[in-house]
């Protein structure tokens, strides 16, 4: 007789609430187990080795995959893996010395992705993740999150959705632009106000969509370099504020509405002294970033 090779006794470092698989490597949500067993990729080697899907970026010590993994009723669904793979001197002396995994790169994604979800923080879906220190160092992980149906990058949306805000636009248009930008400032100020930094935070990681006309949804994505502190923030907060300033489409989006946003973001109507200096922080980060990494296209 087969069981179900999820049990549950293993412990979950990441502290998802996902079900341990029966190797003892991987971690997956109950409701996707059927599915992962159907594409082959029950275990961790068998999702670490899969190539069956389309390779988004190729890295000495990274991969991005979409994948397509079939539901109950065999409609495809898409789902992104994040694949990892580092050897370091950390990693060689913790296999040395018979150390398990310490905070592998797919644990601490899957982690933030957990505890951001339960601070009210609007992001993707975490499937399954999984890690595993080989004896000679190398360190393999993963992370797999389902693909946001129907949402674009912020930046894509804007031009699609509201190119001609800027100079020819209805007020219908113009209110529906301003309730995206109140969406987007109430994610980063959530965000901020949870005690996390992005640490990259452009307008590709923010996902779109319009869930009605002139509704929007918006999920935050990309979650691996997330940090929590609680204390010596405000530069990494500013470098969040103008990494998304320097991504925004110029063409879209009017001073006016970059003040907008500030507004919505400190939770105030009119700004105050140290709201203003804050801006000026978050405008001379924006020019640094312009200096180094040219004018967003």
């Amino acid at each position: 007789m087969v069981g179900n090779p999820i049990s549950s006794i293993e412990f979950d470092p990441a502290d998802t609430g996902l079900d341990p698989a029966g190797d003892g490597k991987m971690w997956i949500d109950r409701q996707v187990h059927s599915r992962l067993q159907q594409a082959g990729m029950s275990a961790f080697e068998d999702v670490m080795g899969t190539s069956d899907g389309r390779c988004l970026r190729a890295l000495k010590d990274r991969e991005n995959w979409h994948l397509q993994l079939h539901d109950d009723h065999r409609q495809p669904r898409g789902v992104y893996l994040k694949k990892h793979h580092v050897r370091t001197l950390r990693s060689v002396l913790w296999a040395k010395f018979g150390g398990g995994p310490a905070q592998s790169a797919g644990r601490i994604e899957a982690e933030n992705v957990g505890r951001m979800s339960a601070d009210g923080i609007a992001v993707m879906r975490l499937l399954a993740y999984g890690e595993k220190l080989h004896a000679d160092g190398l360190l393999e992980s993963f992370v797999l999150t389902e693909e946001l149906q129907g949402y674009i990058e912020l930046h894509y949306f804007l031009r699609r959705r509201f190119t001609r805000c800027a100079t020819n636009s209805t007020r219908k248009t113009k209110r529906e632009l301003g309730r995206l930008i109140r969406l987007v400032a109430e994610t980063a100020r959530r965000l901020h106000a949870a005690g996390y930094n992005h640490r990259d935070l452009y307008c590709c990681h923010f996902f779109v969509k319009e869930v009605a006309v002139g509704e929007f949804d918006v999920k935050l994505i990309d979650l691996q370099r997330v940090q929590h502190r609680r204390r010596f923030r405000r530069r990494w907060l500013v470098k969040d504020l103008a990494q998304l300033a320097w991504s925004i489409p110029r063409e879209c989006i009017r001073c006016t509405d970059r003040m907008a946003f500030m507004r919505h973001y400190l939770g105030v109507r009119k700004l105050r002294a140290a709201d203003k200096r804050l801006i000026r922080e978050v405008m001379a980060k924006q020019q640094v970033l312009a200096r180094r990494l040219g004018v967003e296209e």
